[in-house]
Order: structure tokens, then C-alpha cells, then sequence
């Protein structure tokens, strides 16, 4: 797949491409994968170059490993389900946290008609990442549609779009990387209010059971992607992960100390989880939750003990121990 990444990276092939592989490779893993547990330590040992510590995880990417294998909350579930999760927050929190509105639910992308839906909206799963369209109504009445996902920016047809929705909800997620909170979610396509900007500032807080672990500010992600760390005293970090911090740190928001006490919140329960908020004309709104960030194959450019910083704060209570899948 690299290699055609590589030739026909930017071109629309390419995705429908990769639904139908990754369609195939779900098939696969779910006939043929018996030993789940033998094979992600085995696949961790491959990315790490070395062993796990399970018995006593201290690193991040261990934590996250040792949550996929040995403990369980239903929440998760429901949590991650980017439709069920709108109603179960709005229980938690009430008016202290936004959602973008729900505009029409759908179990095929065939039953999607643009022309009842507003000018401008997003389209999406519940049950996986990598895909957020971005649908715009133009003069002619054609539809400008791109993947927020995508920083090629290149352009998709009603017809392409559908395929590749239709090829997604065939897509179990946990099979990619046995991240348990998406096996048992329905997936369902569903169109949303689009918040009016590309390039909203996204807060991703890591949190350990209430407690504040550290964050990142990602910006820019349309152009020229920026991660910007800060720890639990809210001090800028010297942190390059996936992608590069700003040349010039960004200032924290006024009301960063709401952010915080909403996702530590949400927090209460789970050893490792990530919470994802934004600010918008002056209201926080939700994101997603993430339980093992990047799939658990944690991308650290700098420095080179980030795993080991990010885990050394992270408890593992033995009430968690005990609620084992």
C-alpha cells in the first residue's frame, strides 16, 4: 500500500483503493486471528524493539497496551460511538458542553439525499477515523465535497463519496489495531452541522482516571499541522511528536481550566483515555474520546523518553486490575 500511496496518493483511486483492502484485511483477521493477545504483544514487540513490561507498565505505550488486553468498561462503547455518545454526555454535562447537531442518520449511504440537507454540512461514521466530508453546495448546484482528514485537499463526486461511506460501514475498526471499545458499535453514517471552520483549535487531553496527565493543542491542520505539549502544571513541553510544534507556543485559552474539569470527568473510571475537546464562538465543544491513542504505535520524534514521561504519572489502580475482560 505504500507504494501506492506513493503514485496515486492524491488522486480519489487511492481511497476506494484502500476501503476495499482494508474490507479484505477485516475479513481476514476475523477468520483466521485466534490468539488476539499473543499477536499484539508480538506486534508490539515488532514496532518497540523491545519486550513489555505488563506486570508493572510504566510507559505510556505499555499502559496502553496492558488497557487493551486486561481491562474492560461497557462505557467505553458507548463513549466511542460518535452518535450515542451526543446523548450520554448531555446527560453528564448539560449546557457546560456543545455538540455539533445531528442532521440525519443513515444504514447506507444510498439513502442520503443532499438536497434536503443544508449548503454546507459534514458527512461521517460513528464507528471508526480517517474520513470527515466536508460537503459544500455551490452556485451551479453542483457539491464541493473534500476529506477534513485529508491535507491534499483533493475533491470527491457525490457517486465516490457514497462508495467509500458504504465501503467504511462494511469496516470493523477493532480490527485494525484491537482497540475493544469499537467491535460491538453499530456503524451507521451520519450527516452533522458543520461548526464553520476547517481549521478549528482542537484540545487533546490525556487523562488518567480524573487526573491531568498532559495535553496537546493541535492547529492548523488544513495547511501546516502544529502539536503544541503541555504537562499537568499547564508549562509548555519540548515535545515534537507526529507532526511539529508551533515555532511560537500558543497561548492557552481563558477558560482552559473548564476544559480540564470536563475531561477529567470524563475521565473518572478509565486508566488511560484521551479527551478531545474544541473551543468555538466562546462554548466548548466535544470531540471524540480516545482509549489508546494512536492505535497504541505512538509516534515520538522528541524527545526520546516521551513514552516513559507520559506514563510515569499514569496509575493503575487495583480495582482496574480486577475488572479484566
Amino acid at each position: 500500500m505504500n507504494f501506492v500511496k506513493k503514485i496515486i496518493g492524491k488522486t480519489v483511486l487511492y481511497d476506494l483503493l484502500a476501503i476495499k483492502w482494508s474490507v479484505l484485511r477485516n475479513k481476514k483477521r476475523q477468520k483466521y486471528l485466534n490468539d488476539i493477545t499473543d499477536r499484539q504483544i508480538k506486534n508490539y514487540v515488532s514496532y518497540y524493539k523491545h519486550q513489555p513490561d505488563l506486570e508493572n507498565p510504566k510507559k505510556f505505550s505499555e499502559i496502553i497496551l496492558w488497557q487493551k488486553l486486561y481491562f474492560h468498561d461497557e462505557r467505553a462503547t458507548i463513549m466511542t460511538d460518535k452518535l450515542l455518545c451526543k446523548d450520554y454526555f448531555k446527560e453528564m454535562f448539560g449546557d457546560d458542553l456543545q455538540f455539533a447537531k445531528v442532521l440525519g442518520s443513515f444504514d447506507t449511504a444510498d439513502k442520503i439525499d443532499f438536497r434536503k440537507l443544508p449548503e454546507e454540512f459534514v458527512l461521517k461514521c460513528n464507528h471508526n477515523t480517517g474520513y470527515i466530508f466536508h460537503v459544500k453546495k455551490m452556485e451551479n448546484e453542483k457539491y464541493l465535497i473534500t476529506n477534513l482528514k485529508d491535507k491534499t485537499h483533493k475533491k470527491f463526486s457525490i457517486r465516490t463519496t457514497k462508495k467509500i461511506l458504504n465501503g467504511l460501514l462494511k469496516i470493523n475498526f477493532y480490527y485494525f489495531y484491537f482497540e475493544w471499545n469499537y467491535k460491538d458499535i453499530k456503524p451507521m453514517i451520519f450527516a452533522e452541522q458543520f461548526l464553520g471552520d476547517s481549521d478549528l483549535v482542537e484540545y487533546k487531553m490525556y487523562m488518567n482516571d480524573g487526573k491531568l496527565i498532559a495535553f496537546h493543542i493541535t492547529s492548523n491542520r488544513q495547511t501546516d499541522e502544529r502539536n503544541d505539549f503541555f504537562d499537568a502544571n499547564l508549562k509548555n513541553m519540548d515535545v515534537w511528536a507526529d507532526v511539529p510544534p508551533s515555532d511560537v507556543p500558543p497561548a492557552l485559552p481563558d477558560n482552559i481550566d473548564k476544559l480540564i474539569e470536563i475531561a477529567k470527568k470524563i475521565s473518572v473510571g478509565f486508566p488511560s483515555i484521551r479527551v478531545d475537546l474544541y473551543n468555538h464562538q466562546g462554548k466548548i465543544f466535544f470531540g471524540e474520546v480516545t482509549f489508546f491513542h494512536m492505535g497504541g504505535y505512538l509516534e515520538f520524534k522528541h524527545p526520546e523518553n516521551l513514552d516513559e514521561l507520559l506514563g510515569k504519572d499514569i496509575i493503575i489502580r487495583d480495582s482496574f486490575k480486577n475488572n479484566k475482560m
